[in-house]
């Protein structure tokens, strides 16, 4: 009598035990850690008042103090991120930031440049710190001719402000979206 191989019941059984791995591997790597929601709540109170702040009107001081209230909140948090989600939600927190920041800037040419030029009465100046931000946002240039030297200059409307703020709104319901 011919004795049977084992090879195959082996190889069954090996098999076997990969698919019930891989299993176990699938389903460890979809279970997926939560978001501390109570480590970043005061960091969502923060961004939320600066929207707030920006909605009311607030002074461009007040708006820059607040931002400075969350940036402080960010860097607070930094070294308490437990795992990628909340490294994801707080990259997403420092981009909102970014956006306010851009928003100041174009915010403070609109004021001050309009009392020393009044040919900028209704435009943004793009000077040296405004240029990254009409790039960065497509925001629409005029340019212009200072007649005494010749020189060219760029402008944006003054409703660029607004652009930027409704980029920081969208970025809000971003983080909304990930903080769910």
């Amino acid at each position: 009598m011919k004795k049977r191989s084992r090879h195959p019941i082996i190889f069954c059984n090996i098999i076997c035990a990969l698919v019930w791995a891989t299993l176990l591997l699938q389903m460890g790597c979809s279970i997926e850690p939560a978001i501390d929601k109570k480590k970043f709540a005061r960091l969502n109170t923060e961004a939320l008042a600066v929207k707030i702040s920006i909605e009311k009107n607030a002074s461009l001081q007040q708006v820059v103090e607040q931002t400075q209230r969350m940036s402080d909140e960010i860097s607070a948090i930094k070294e308490r991120i437990s795992n990628r989600e909340e490294r994801d939600l707080l990259k997403a927190y420092s981009d909102l930031l970014a956006i306010y920041h851009d928003g100041i800037v174009l915010w403070r040419y609109q004021t001050e440049f309009p009392f020393r030029f009044p040919e900028l009465k209704n435009r943004i100046y793009v000077g040296q710190d405004v240029e990254p931000i009409v790039t960065k946002y497509h925001l629409n240039t005029e340019t212009h001719v200072y007649k005494p030297t010749g020189q060219h200059w760029k402008s944006i409307e003054n409703a660029s402000v607004g652009i930027i703020w409704h980029n920081a709104d969208d970025q809000l319901q971003n983080i909304k979206y990930m903080s769910n």
